[in-house]
C-alpha cells in the first residue's frame, strides 16, 4: 500500500489492527478541524509468484487487477531503471496468465521455477482526510481490509491501517490512541507472504552480510560475492528493457568485481569451483562488455560532436551515425545470450556461490591478519606497471596499468570492510588512477575508430574535416590523461604505506 496518489504524506506509518477495530474519529483529536470521508473502494487482485515465493524473497511483485491490468514492482536500485523509489511496469494482458514481457523480466529471480497463481485477495480500502480550517491536510488515513481466496471460501483476512502526515507530533498523537485501542506496529513483510500466512516475509534468497573487527577472512569473501551477485540480479530487468544504459554498466561492474574477488581472494576458495565460476563470468561479462563498449564509445563521440560549431555539428553526428546500430546489433546479441539455458545456469551458480561459497582452511582465520597480505599481490602489480610506464610508452601499457588499478581498487574495497577507513581510503585513490587511465583509454579507442571510419568508402569530404575535428578533441583529452596520471599515482603511493594500520 502507497499514499494516495496527489498527496504530500510526509511522515507515514503502518498499523495492523483486528478486523473489528473501531478506531478514534480523527476530528476527536482535533476539534477544530474537519473530516472527509473518502467513497470506499473494492479491488480484486491475483499475486503470481513461484512456489518458494522467489520473488517476494527479492522484493518484487507481479499481480493483477481489473482497475490497473498487470502491475510488475521491481525493488530499487542505486542506479539505472529501478531508480530510488523502484520500478513500477504496466502490461496489457488477459487475467489467466502473466504477460510474456512480464515474465521475462523476472527470469533471472524465478529462473526455472514456473510462475504460477499463489493468492487471491479483495481489498477494500477506506480513506479519510483531516483538514485544517484553511483546508490543509493535516493527516491523511487509508484503512484496508484484505480477504485471502481459495476458490469461492475466504481463507483469512487481515486488516492494516496506513497514517499520513507532515506534522510528526499529531502523526505520533494518533499513532499513540490507536494502539492504546489495540492496534501494532506493522511487520515488515510482503503482502503475498502475509496472505499466505506466512509470519513474516520469506527470507532473501541472498541475505546481507555484515562485517566487522571480528570478521573471518570467510565472512569477507561471502559480503564480496552477496553484493556484486545481488547488483547483478537486480539490474538484469534494466538489461532486458534498454531503458537506461547504466544498467548495463552496473551489471557489467558485478561481474568484473566478482572475477577481481576470485582471483585476490584465490588462497581462501576450492581451486576448481573458483574456476568454474571464473568461466561463467568469462562468458557473461563478455557479452554485457560488447555492449558496454559501444555505448561508452557512442555516448562519448556524441558527446564531443555536439561541442562543436554549429556548421560541423550535422556532419559530426552524421560519421558517428553507425555508432547506434552496432549498439542495438550488441543488444540483439547480448538479449539472445540471455534467454538461453546457459545464463539460466550461470545465475543459478552465482546465486550459489554467493550462499555458500567453497572456502579453504584459511578462510576461518581473522579478515585483519590474512586479507592486508592478500592485496599485497595486486598493489605489487600495479606499482611494477606504474615503474614501468613512466616516460614515453604505448598506449597499450597504460591501458595494462589501468587494468592492474581495477583489479588493486577492487582488491582494497573488499578488505576494507573488515580492515577500516584507511584501507578504504587507499580504495578511493586507486579508482582515481583508474578513471583517469579510463579517461585516456576511452579517447584512444575513440581516435582509432575514428579514423577506421574515415578511411571507409562514400564518406563525404565535410565529414571527413568534422571527423579530424573529433580527432583532436580525443589528442587532446588523451594528452591531458597521459601527463596527468603520474600525479594521481603519487597520492596512490602515498596511501598505500597507512592503508592498513
Amino acid at each position: 500500500m502507497t499514499a494516495p496518489a496527489g498527496s504530500e504524506p510526509g511522515r507515514g506509518l503502518r498499523l495492523e489492527v483486528p478486523i473489528t477495530f473501531m478506531p478514534e474519529p480523527l476530528d476527536a483529536i482535533d476539534a477544530s478541524a474537519s473530516v472527509i470521508a473518502e467513497p470506499v473502494r473494492r479491488l480484486r487482485t491475483t499475486h503470481w509468484d513461484t512456489a518458494d515465493l522467489r520473488l517476494a524473497r527479492w522484493g518484487v511483485a507481479l499481480e493483477h487487477s481489473a482497475d490497473q491490468g498487470w502491475v510488475l514492482r521491481l525493488p530499487a536500485t542505486s542506479e539505472g531503471m529501478a531508480a530510488p523509489d523502484g520500478a513500477e511496469l504496466h502490461f496489457d494482458g488477459g487475467p489467466e496468465r502473466p504477460p510474456e514481457q512480464s515474465l521475462q523480466l523476472v527470469r533471472a529471480y524465478a529462473r526455472r521455477a514456473p510462475i504460477e497463481l499463489v493468492a487471491r485477495l479483495v481489498t477494500v480500502t477506506g480513506e479519510t482526510v483531516l483538514l485544517d480550517a484553511q483546508g490543509e491536510v493535516l493527516a491523511r488515513l487509508v484503512d484496508d481490509t484484505v480477504s485471502v481466496y481459495s476458490g469461492p471460501r475466504i481463507t483469512q483476512r487481515f486488516r492494516e491501517i496506513d497514517l499520513f502526515s507532515n506534522s510528526g507530533p499529531l502523526l505520533d498523537m494518533i499513532a499513540t490512541r490507536y494502539q492504546a485501542a489495540g492496534a501494532q506496529p506493522a511487520r515488515p513483510r510482503a503482502l503475498v507472504a502475509r496472505a499466505l500466512g506466512l509470519v513474516g516475509t520469506p527470507p532473501p534468497e541472498i541475505g546481507s552480510v555484515t562485517v566487522g573487527s571480528a570478521a573471518t577472512a570467510g565472512d569477507v569473501v561471502r559480503r564480496a560475492l552477496s553484493l556484486s551477485v545481488t547488483r547483478l540480479i537486480r539490474h538484469d530487468p534494466g538489461v532486458r528493457l534498454g531503458i537506461d544504459a547504466e544498467d548495463v554498466h552496473q551489471a557489467r561492474v558485478a561481474t568484473r568485481r566478482l572475477r577481481s574477488d576470485l582471483r585476490t581472494f584465490r588462497p581462501l576458495l576450492e581451486e576448481t569451483w573458483a574456476e568454474s565460476l571464473r568461466d561463467d563470468l568469462r562468458w557473461l561479462g563478455g557479452e554485457l562488455g560488447r555492449v558496454r563498449d559501444a555505448e561508452v564509445l557512442r555516448d562519448r563521440l556524441r558527446a564531443a560532436a555536439t561541442t562543436l560549431p554549429a556548421a560541423d555539428r550535422r556532419s559530426a553526428l552524421a560519421i558517428v551515425a553507425p555508432l547506434g546500430a552496432q549498439v542495438r546489433s550488441a543488444r540483439r546479441h547480448l538479449l539472445i545470450g540471455m534467454d538461453t539455458d546457459r545464463y539460466l545456469e550461470v545465475i543459478d551458480h552465482l546465486v550459489a556461490a554467493a550462499r555458500k561459497p567453497v572456502l579453504t582452511e584459511l578462510a576461518a582465520s581473522p579478515a585483519r591478519e590474512v586479507l592486508p597480505g592478500l592485496v599485497r599481490k595486486p598493489w605489487r602489480s600495479l606499482k611494477a606497471g606504474a615503474t614501468a610506464a613512466r616516460g614515453e610508452v604505448p598506449d597499450e601499457q597504460l591501458h595494462d596499468l589501468r587494468i592492474r588499478a581495477k583489479r588493486c581498487r577492487y582488491a582494497a574495497e573488499a578488505a576494507a570492510a573488515a580492515t577500516g577507513k584507511h584501507a578504504a581510503k587507499f580504495a578511493r585513490e586507486v579508482a582515481a588512477l583508474q578513471e583517469i587511465l579510463g579517461e585516456l583509454h576511452d579517447a584512444v579507442v575513440a581516435e582509432a575508430w575514428l579514423r577506421e571510419r574515415s578511411a571507409a568508402p562514400r564518406v563525404h569530404e565535410t565529414a571527413l574535416f568534422a571527423a579530424g575535428e573529433l580527432v583532436a578533441l580525443q589528442r587532446d583529452a588523451a594528452e591531458g590523461a597521459r601527463t596527468g596520471w603520474p600525479a594521481v599515482w603519487k597520492r596512490v603511493e602515498e596511501g598505500w604505506s597507512g592503508a592498513w594500520r
